[in-house]
């Protein structure tokens, strides 16, 4: 059984989602290109493939923490267009940059765990490398099951123990969980049908694992 450090297991002390949120503003300049030469819009094309066809055949999408929507744009280019995509963010320049690569989506700032009382239940939810940063990953986990409707899928990508990862975290202050661990995680968040799928290559594959869960 792997074991891992407790610094790994949640994420660093945090300043603050304000502060995160400038931190990722700064980022935002450059962000695209850098996942893509890391091989993480490849990765994350790879995850959208094993996602099921929702059994609506213009599903209403939210990607919670978009970033520059390189985790949308991977589900679009795998499933099409859907009838409605909302992205959310809490930093105003990622949240801009994603929806100049994805026009006519609905832009929202803010960020998981706050009340998003118009937006409606969706058929499916994304969500990479968020619940990191965040103090109570379960807390965050069940914020996303209700998000879904009955029956709808969430696709998520983690980040994982590595010792790369520690750079990363030096960065970024996020936590990291085990794929052994994150099934458990999802399930007591209410997940069912819970898939875990390894990133195939390069530095996806060393600090990244991907899942997808339907809400019964």
């Amino acid at each position: 059984m792997l074991r891992i450090s407790p610094r790994f297991d949640r994420p660093r002390p945090a300043s603050g989602r304000n502060t995160l949120a400038r931190i990722y503003d700064a980022a935002e300049t450059g962000w695209q290109d850098s996942i893509s030469k890391l091989g993480f819009v490849e990765a994350y094309s790879d995850l959208m493939g094993q996602c099921p066809n929702t059994s609506v055949p213009h599903p209403k999408v939210m990607d919670v923490g978009t970033g520059t929507g390189a985790f949308a744009s991977a589900w679009i280019n795998a499933h099409g267009a859907p009838a409605a995509l909302t992205l959310t963010d809490i930093s105003p320049a990622m949240l801009a940059s994603a929806t100049s690569r994805l026009p006519g989506a609905r832009a929202i700032h803010a960020g998981l765990g706050t009340a998003m009382p118009d937006v409606p239940p969706q058929n499916v939810v994304l969500c990479a490398h968020v619940i990191e940063h965040l103090d109570d990953p379960i807390a965050a986990l069940s914020w996303l099951f209700d998000r879904l409707t009955p029956g709808g899928h969430l696709v998520m990508a983690i980040s994982k123990p590595h010792w790369c990862t520690a750079f990363v975290r030096w960065r970024w202050g996020n936590a990291a969980y085990p794929p052994q661990k994150v099934p458990s995680m999802l399930a007591r968040a209410g997940f069912c049908d819970i898939g875990a799928y390894p990133f195939a290559k390069g530095p996806p594959s060393r600090v990244s694992h991907g899942y997808i869960a339907r809400r019964p």
